[in-house]
């Protein structure tokens, strides 16, 4: 599998035709799972206010679209070690927008059956974020209602990609679809 930032869902028997639509944002791959698809994209903004354009364009994209998910943060990894150590600089850099605000770690995982448990894993991310807020007087705060902001980790095969969205940002971006 190549490298990627974005990762899309599609609907059964739509996979032909979100794999064309995507090609035109970048290189699209198919992957081991049911109606996954992953696409590297030059820049994740820029194709968000593309792919909104589009979408309130053409009806079919809703249709054929489930969720599409951007990712700003990414990493390969063999082991849950691996993922859980390289999960930390992309959780860091993170920080300066979680401040002092209520969020919560919401995980997809698409591989690693019965290795990685996506809620422990959420948690254990989701804790150790909470205690680096902690150390540096920023407090946030767990919540699962209605949070300022949602750290989204995708998980597909053997990569993993983060990203952090605002309540604005999921509003905007209905085909995120994170909560």
């Amino acid at each position: 599998m190549k490298d990627w930032n974005v990762v899309v869902t599609v609907a059964e028997n739509c996979f032909k035709e979100g794999f064309s639509f995507l090609s035109n944002y970048g290189h699209v791959e198919k992957t081991p799972f049911r109606n996954v698809l992953t696409l590297k994209v030059e820049n994740t903004e820029a194709f968000l206010e593309s792919f909104l354009h589009d979408m309130q364009k053409d009806p079919a994209y809703v249709r054929v679209f489930c969720r599409v998910i951007p990712c700003t943060h990414c990493f390969f990894f063999q082991t849950v070690e691996a993922f859980e150590e390289k999960a930390k600089p992309c959780i860091h850099s993170f920080l300066p927008q979680l401040a002092h605000r209520s969020f919560h770690v919401r995980m997809h995982r698409r591989g690693f059956h019965g290795t990685i448990k996506s809620q422990d894993e959420a948690s254990l991310l989701g804790n150790y974020l909470d205690k680096q807020l902690r150390s540096q007087g920023a407090e946030g705060k767990v919540t699962f209602n209605d949070p300022d902001v949602i750290l989204d980790v995708e998980i597909v095969a053997q990569q993993a990609g983060f990203s952090l969205w605002t309540r604005d940002q999921c509003k905007r971006y209905p085909f995120l679809k994170l909560n």
